[in-house]
């Protein structure tokens, strides 16, 4: 396994079969006798900008100071992928003691390069638990301490400044990391370099590198407490906006949370491994506890009442805290992580899919809270796929905690204007804007939108109008039901804007046949209706066959395509003595034998024909 080409294959066995990796094994073994096994090394040929060491390394599981010796041959080591956890990577019950190794080669040719090895310095991403790097055989630093006085560090990134005279006369720097792993821990640790960026550079450039991130999360945390103290104030003020209460509380645990998961808790500094554990077990109860208030806030904001066995599923959530908080050693952490994200990811699945919907209802928090919620959960996803080392993708939860709060912000800012705007308004002026509100909504809910004729519900309305007024003048009026034909082809063949265009165009060509009195409506789908006043049974005929044959003359063009459309049509008089519903009846009885007997065509309601014929 000292070919290149290992690293590739076990990176996609993973922790894969015993059969498979016997297979690789073999093939690779194979493949030694042909292709020579090289260093793991990175190119530099400026120092302008900081370089990424991300890729193959050598790996090697044991302990030998004279590992980091320049010219110690570390060829049959194994390759690795760095930053990747080594317990991906075939190593996943190792514990204990292991090395990195890798050579920086400088193209010393390159102008400027040998002068800036003055200032040159390496930064290290994540390692668990403990590390010491070595740079040209010589000790450089660490973090945490190594057996047999160890002391925990994990995840503590650190910026070293090298010796130009760890660099040899070749342009060759030789690293080596010796790593420990605690098994303190157990399987929710991580291991070895196993995440963050891994660099070579100008110190001054590793530092803007390294602590620009970090220094964008002690903003946002601080801006978390903020937002929460200002919250408490507001609530404290006013004790019924329970809204800030909860807001403040998820804030304030999103702040600390926020530097838990950060670099900042180093800046202390740690004088024996307890305090590295109790930040941990924080760490672990704010995020086991977080899903509470936060869930609160959202029911607060959206004004919904939760059933009780959604009240059950929250006190889930302190169970899991309290069981970190007063377990007496941190094997709880391993037993409860992958339980807790097991248990969190349909709580938040379903908690964006009942903002989604209370959205598309019209509530506005949850308009501004949807892509919030929605990021959050893409967030929490990566970071979940990110723990368990399925995606190497940099962690987006303190980002996702940043969105989420910034629109429950804003949602609380639109509920806070509209609770106290206009509070001086006068309650006559209230009440006409209301009135005409819903004037227009009557307006609009009595319209069809795509063709902007009346729709089932003004239809209704208008033909109640017409009936009193012919039982007034003794005069009846014709109804007639149109339905274009073959309309479903067009959205087959077309697709639906096709048949939007169609119903659009119809309904425009139509109207401009009809008198001012007459009216047209869209029924439903592809179906019209027609109301037309002190009209008989053979003007009604006339009128209908004349919206026939121009609907089959007109010419249309859709995406360069020609379009020729039908209509089907049947007529009914309205007679006295006769309800609306009757009248409907018998018009839909005569298109659907217009229907049934070829379509494009006209046809009279049968009763009313024998009736007008024997007369």
């Amino acid at each position: 396994m000292n070919t290149c080409l290992s690293l590739p294959l076990f990176a996609m066995l993973g922790g894969g079969g015993a059969m498979l990796k016997h297979i690789a094994v073999l093939l690779l073994v194979s493949l030694a006798l042909t292709v020579p096994a090289v260093a793991a090394e990175f190119e530099v040929e400026s120092l302008d900008q900081v370089v990424e060491m991300h890729g193959i390394w050598r790996f090697r599981v044991g302990d030998d100071l004279a590992w980091a010796d320049p010219d110690y041959d570390h060829v049959l080591w194994d390759n690795i992928l760095v930053p990747r956890d080594w317990r991906r990577q075939g190593h996943g019950d190792l514990s204990g003691m292991a090395w990195y190794r890798a050579k920086i080669q400088f193209d010393l040719s390159q102008p400027g390069l040998r002068g800036s090895l003055h200032g040159l310095g390496i930064a290290l991403g994540k390692i668990h638990s403990a590390y010491e790097l070595y740079a040209g055989g010589r000790l450089i630093g660490g973090a945490g301490r190594l057996p047999p006085a160890p002391l925990l560090s994990a995840d503590r990134k650190r910026i070293f400044s090298l010796p130009a005279s760890a660099v040899n006369a070749d342009g060759e720097l030789l690293l080596a990391v010796r790593v420990w792993r605690d098994d303190a821990l157990g399987r929710a640790s991580t291991s070895g370099m196993y995440e963050g960026r891994f660099l070579v550079g100008t110190v001054f450039d590793l530092t803007k590198a390294v602590w620009f991130p970090e220094a964008i999360t002690l903003m946002l945390a601080i801006g978390y407490m903020v937002f929460g103290l200002f919250s408490l104030y507001l609530y404290l003020s006013n004790r019924k906006l329970t809204e800030f209460l909860w807001f403040s509380v998820t804030t304030l645990m999103v702040a600390l949370y926020s530097l838990e998961l950060s670099q900042w808790k180093y800046v202390v500094g740690y004088s024996a491994e307890l305090p590295f554990l109790l930040h941990k077990k924080l760490e672990y109860t704010l995020v086991y506890l977080l899903p509470i208030p936060g869930l609160q806030l959202v029911f607060s904001l959206l004004s919904f009442t939760p059933p009780l066995w959604v009240r059950f599923y929250q006190a889930g959530f302190a169970v899991f805290g309290l069981l970190v908080l007063l377990w007496p050693n941190t094997d709880i952490l391993a037993h409860t992580l992958f339980n807790f994200q097991l248990y969190l990811m349909p709580g938040l699945a379903a908690v964006l899919l009942f903002v989604v919907w209370c959205a598309a209802r019209g509530n506005r928090e949850a308009r501004t809270m949807s892509l919030g919620w929605a990021f959050f959960l893409f967030a929490a996803v990566n970071d979940i796929l990110l723990s368990h080392g399925l995606v190497q993708h940099p962690r987006l939860l303190t980002i996702g905690f940043a969105a989420i709060i910034l629109s429950m912000a804003l949602s609380l800012g639109n509920r806070f204007t509209r609770m106290y705007s206009h509070l001086d308004g006068a309650v006559r002026e209230r009440t006409r804007e209301l009135e005409q509100s819903n004037e227009k909504l009557s307006e609009v809910a009595r319209m069809d939108a795509l063709t902007g004729l009346l729709n089932r519900r003004g239809f209704a309305e208008r033909a109640d109008t017409e009936i009193l007024r012919a039982s007034r003048s003794q005069r009846g009026f014709v109804v007639m039901m149109g339905d274009i034909d073959h309309f479903k082809a067009f959205n087959d063949q077309y697709g639906h804007a096709c048949g939007d265009f169609v119903l659009r165009e119809t309904a425009i060509l139509l109207s401009q046949q009809l008198r001012d009195v007459d009216t047209m409506a869209r029924w439903g789908g592809e179906e019209f209706i027609f109301l037309l006043p002190e009209t008989s049974l053979e003007g009604g005929t006339t009128l209908a066959e004349k919206l026939r044959s121009v609907l089959e003359s007109a010419h249309f063009n859709f995406g360069g395509n020609e379009l020729g459309l039908t209509i089907t049509i049947g007529v009914a008089e309205f007679a006295q003595g006769m309800s609306l519903d009757d009248c409907l009846v018998r018009a839909d009885a005569a298109l659907y034998q217009g229907k049934q007997s070829g379509r494009n065509r006209v046809v009279v309601d049968q009763a009313a024909a024998e009736s007008t014929d024997s007369a």
